[in-house]
């Protein structure tokens, strides 16, 4: 599941490149409506077994997801006509959030001590 989610990122931050042959707004639609589906199933799929506490975090940062990439797609979706700053606002917004992601993931790794 997680490499989906690093799929969809990907997707968006490789949009730029993507703006010479006109599918830049594709790319970033595209991966944007990977990660809310994503955040989607994550909210519906949760599994009591692992406890409440567990499932509040969970839910949490899939509402976190949701929040973030929903505002990336309509963006993404009002700049097929031609408004490039509504593409780069998007643009920026899940570059703001990759970097975020790429934040926790160094902390996490490399910094939490029990």
């Amino acid at each position: 599941m997680i490499v989906i989610l690093l799929i969809g990122m990907a997707l968006m931050l490789l949009a730029p490149v993507l703006r010479r042959y006109n599918k830049a707004p594709w790319s970033l639609a595209g991966g944007a409506s990977i990660v809310l589906v994503f955040s989607i199933i994550g909210i519906l799929s949760m599994d009591p077994r692992v406890g409440l506490a567990t499932i509040e975090s969970n839910r949490k940062e899939y509402l976190f997801f949701l929040v973030c990439e929903l505002p990336v797609l309509i963006l993404a979706l009002l700049s097929w006509k031609r408004l490039k700053w509504l593409f780069w606002l998007g643009w920026g917004i899940n570059a703001a959030l990759s970097l975020f992601v790429l934040w926790v993931f160094i902390d996490l790794t490399y910094f939490w001590h029990w």
